[in-house]
């Protein structure tokens, strides 16, 4: 794991990255994915379902929600297995990719749906969400304060750790945009922690 500092005036955030992206464990991986193996696809999901599901819960704020999301992205993998191309981090890139896809679908979803009276809802207790230990309540409210493409880019940077060329092609933009929306959301983020514009 590695520590990323975030300065906003008057105060340094820090979020502990839940990767260590100096090293790219997947690159063994990517011809077994590519033949179906079972050995592969277990290797690839334990390695990857924790920054999934932290990724996915950051978009759409539901514990539940982000896991079945995580779940359907390894069944498209299954079915995609032999069509992937590159190495493990195009590989890394691809569930990103196919995860940010499932929250904007839960995003129509969502937007579809009735809106049901919160007191008709029976009291259940909620689950620690996966980023407790890494944001403290001010820095998560900010993050849901970003558009979801703001959201993204910042998750996926600052929480995930990928690179710049990594986010473009999750995001399908190139590189140079990725960074200047990267730029704007940090910008925004910052505001909406207090600080200036």
């Amino acid at each position: 794991m590695s520590t990323l500092a975030l300065t906003f005036p008057a105060e340094v955030v820090w979020i502990t990255r839940l990767t260590d992206t100096t090293v790219n464990p997947l690159d063994g991986y990517v011809e077994g994915i590519r033949n179906r193996s079972d050995e592969a696809f277990r290797a690839v999901y334990h390695a990857t379902v924790d920054d999934l599901v932290s990724f996915a819960f950051g978009m759409v704020s539901d514990r539940r929600t982000a896991e079945d999301i995580v779940q359907q992205s390894f069944v498209e993998l299954v079915k995609a297995a032999p069509k992937i191309k590159g190495n493990g981090t195009a590989l890394r890139a691809w569930l990103f990719k196919s995860v940010r896809y499932g929250c904007l679908d839960e995003y129509r979803r969502r937007a579809r749906r009735p809106e049901i009276p919160h007191d008709d809802l029976p009291e259940t207790p909620i689950e620690q969400d996966p980023l407790a230990d890494h944001l403290g309540p001010d820095l998560e409210n900010a993050l849901l304060s970003l558009s979801k493409r703001h959201r993204t880019v910042v998750l996926l940077r600052h929480v995930v750790g990928l690179n710049g060329e990594e986010i473009a092609t999750v995001i399908g933009t190139s590189r140079r945009a990725a960074y200047a929306a990267l730029g704007r959301a940090e910008t925004r983020l910052r505001a909406a922690l207090g600080g200036e514009e």
